[in-house]
């Protein structure tokens, strides 16, 4: 018996018709856990006991609203959890069935609860609207009439030598120190790399976390940012009026100089490694551009499966989302030296204390503010680079009280400069007499005018010398510059460059701010350099 055409198999069938359905997926990046409210791929707050008390109706409106609340978007995504953390808390101390001004009088001496008092009132005010029975009348009006508490942090002003902005000495030890455990393969190129991008352009953590490879480019003269060459474009991290998704706020552009640069292809390499390993593939060029710059193999793995299991959806078509990133934390927790595998080391000490150096994100961007303002950066002009919206909040990098002194610190550092800024290499005759004088990979060249010029060699098989990081020679320890090299070629060559960054401070769209490069250090190394080769030729009688 024939078949009818009608019931052959059609490409039109119930199932086939629903293929290009839209997955199901969170409404937010915020589920429940049955009583715990988790950020996907960051963790949750158990609120069981919290919640304890509450009848089931009001329980589950309770937990609906969460959600419908961290899907406007109106916060940052910390925000919604430190929200429920302040509730939870609050509902931890002062155990209750319904939320009434009883419960408003109290939670006013739970101090987490007061300062996130602004979200929360937005919070109970939105409940309220869609339940009326989320909480009474009285203690909406009770929690609405209290006033929230700015919290001002002094720590810019604070005279405490683990608080305030580091010295120029300490800031030089800690640079030092970084580049230091690179070169010996303590550091990672990932941990080195945060770490320099913090004291150069005193980005946030999670501006920092943000970054994806595309942000990182050669410029050319009609790039978005107004700049050309190597350039670095920052996504905002606390921009007033902004979206607080991932990435919306504006992105805040900066030439990216040399050394930066080879560690970003070289971060690039190991990430690409690292993330074509844990996923078995391999990658294009354009899925590159949207990997982190910063992520780890856990990170990685647990946003494959956060993708297919929560947000069903492919990961392979998502590899520009939130999850593959490093958090936030865990860059302050780079940044504070804080330990994480038994080769860590600490921080240098300071020349202040004696102890370690107490390091911070804050601590970091504190500085750099304070070097740019000496270098007479406009209040105005910083205020808007750091993203600040009050002018006010920066005048302690200006107004300092220690001013004359200083003044009169620059006025001598010419005689009184530490001598670990000076040149810290051996000089040598001949290249013959070179450490590595058979080694072909250990000379140091300059390039001027398409022409190469040997300025002396490395003495040691460094990590540096093999991953092509351009560590400044003049300062370093394994240097051995040759006597009759042209050293005052690349001292001219470095008064150009810095003269090149003083000039190209400016303000551009939107804080599109070019960030100076300080060059001081090595202009006296090499400076150091001359006068000892000087001296050497007088010994050999070289006129």
């Amino acid at each position: 018996m024939a078949k009818n055409p009608a019931q052959e198999e059609s490409p039109n069938t119930d199932a086939e018709l629903l293929r290009t359905q839209r997955p199901e997926r969170p409404s937010s990046d915020f589920i429940w856990e049955q009583d715990t409210f988790r950020r996907i791929g960051y963790g949750g707050v158990n609120m069981t006991k919290a919640l304890s008390k509450f009848d089931l109706a009001q329980k589950e409106s309770f937990k609906q609203a969460a959600l419908d609340f961290s899907a406007k978007g109106d916060y940052a995504q910390t925000g919604f959890v430190s929200l429920m953390c302040a509730i939870s808390k609050s509902l931890k101390h002062f155990p209750v069935s319904a939320f009434d001004t009883s419960w408003v009088a109290q939670t006013l001496k739970v101090p987490l609860f007061v300062l996130n008092i602004g979200t929360i009132k937005r919070f109970f005010v939105f409940w309220k609207a869609r339940n009326p029975q989320a909480i009474s009348d009285e203690a909406l009006q009770l929690l609405i009439k209290i006033k929230s508490r700015a919290v001002y942090s002094n720590n810019v002003l604070s005279d405490d030598p683990e608080k305030s902005w580091l010295s120029d000495e300490e800031y030089e030890a800690l640079l030092a120190s970084v580049w230091r455990n690179y070169e010996d393969g303590l550091f990672s190129t990932s941990r080195t790399l945060i770490t320099l991008l913090s004291m150069q352009y005193a980005r946030r953590p999670i501006q920092i976390a943000h970054l994806k490879f595309q942000d990182v480019r050669n410029a050319a003269s009609d790039d978005s940012s107004g700049l050309s060459g190597p350039v670095v474009s920052f996504p905002g991290g606390k921009d007033m009026g902004a979206e607080t998704g991932f990435r919306d706020s504006k992105f805040e552009h900066h030439p990216l100089p040399g050394h930066l640069w080879n560690l970003f292809e070289i971060q690039r390499n190991e990430i690409q490694a690292m993330v074509e390993f844990q996923l078995d593939i391999h990658l294009s060029d354009s899925e590159l551009q949207k990997l982190p710059v910063f992520a780890s193999a856990g990170r990685i793995e647990r946003a494959k499966y956060e993708l297919t299991s929560q947000y069903r959806v492919d990961w392979r078509s998502n590899l520009d989302h939130h999850l593959f990133h490093m958090r936030p934390l865990r860059i302050s927790q780079i940044l504070a030296w804080t330990p994480n595998s038994h080769r860590d080391i600490e921080p240098p000490l300071s020349h202040r204390t004696g102890r370690p150096l107490v390091v911070s994100a804050t601590r970091l961007r504190h500085t750099r503010a304070r070097q740019l303002a000496r270098k007479g950066v406009l209040l105005h002009v910083l205020s808007h680079w750091l993203g600040h919206t009050n002018e006010k909040s920066l005048r302690a990098y200006y107004n300092d009280p220690a001013e004359d002194a200083r003044k009169l610190d620059e006025a001598m550092a010419p005689t009184l400069m530490p001598l670990a800024m000076a040149f810290a290499g051996k000089l040598i005759d001949s290249e013959e007499q070179a450490s590595r004088s058979n080694d072909p990979i250990s000379r140091l060249e300059f390039a001027k005018n398409g022409e190469l010029k040997n300025v002396g060699n490395c003495g040691k098989h460094s990590f540096c010398a093999t991953t092509s990081v351009p560590i400044p020679c003049y300062r370093c320890r394994h240097f051995e510059p040759l006597v009759s090299a042209p050293h005052k070629e690349v001292l001219e060559a470095l008064k150009i460059r810095q003269e090149e960054e003083n000039q190209a401070l400016r303000i551009g769209g939107a804080r599109d701010l070019l960030v100076p490069i300080d060059l001081s250090a090595d202009i006296l190394a090499v400076k150091n350099c001359i006068d000892r080769c000087n001296a050497r030729k007088r010994e050999l009688g070289i006129v």
